[in-house]
């Protein structure tokens, strides 16, 4: 048992040093306004899903705007950034695909595609917050007209790396959006997330 135990310790340690490398760069930028995801590919046999939504809870501007990057692991990016504003209760969807590639905006007109060579590339995706102050209110309170903060963490987001030729995948890791486990700290206003009322003395 202690000889086992003794033989996986390397293969942990270089597991964890592999990964600790591979998602390094997406760990460069906070997550208090930014969204990072570790790892994405897209080659001639696989490519990257990722869906975003727009909860609609209290405190959310009615519409959030985010420009999304894949960045490659030699810290270029994968074809073109695209910039989008999900509206409250909608879903947007991205794909990350080669050029050429069956899954496209013939295919699918309402989805956004980053699209770029037709050689096996991989690396992480940062989302960036296209308001200039997503922890500001567009207005007095949230509600009915819109108001609310325009903060791209509090948008939903989940993806997948799928390799088709027998049709798996594995699930990808959102850093910074409204799930992540280390939440957004309180606003310098003294005001969270659809959190109402006077700031703490």
């Amino acid at each position: 048992m202690k000889t086992q135990l003794i033989k996986r310790v390397p293969n942990m340690v270089a597991i964890l040093a592999f990964l600790a490398l591979l998602a390094g760069n997406a760990f460069a930028v906070e997550n208090s306004s930014r969204i990072v995801s570790p790892y994405w590919q897209s080659d001639t046999t696989s490519y990257t899903f990722i869906a975003v939504s727009h909860t609609s809870l209290s405190g959310m501007a009615s519409q959030i705007g985010v420009t999304v990057n894949a960045i490659q692991n030699d810290k270029s990016t994968f074809g073109s950034a695209i910039s989008f504003t999900i509206t409250s209760g909608t879903t947007e969807r991205i794909f990350i695909t080669r050029s050429g590639h069956s899954i496209n905006s013939t295919v699918f007109p309402t989805a956004n595609f980053i699209q770029g060579t037709t050689n096996f590339k991989h690396g992480h995706i940062r989302i960036d917050p296209v308001s200039t102050s997503p922890t500001s209110t567009t207005g007095g309170n949230s509600g009915p007209t819109g108001d609310g903060y325009r903060d791209a963490t509090m948008l939903s987001f989940w993806g997948a790396v799928v390799i088709e030729q027998n049709t798996t995948g594995f699930a990808m890791e959102f850093i910074g959006d409204m799930h992540d486990s280390a939440a957004t700290p309180s606003f310098d206003s003294g005001e969270g997330h659809g959190v109402t009322g006077p700031a703490a003395p």
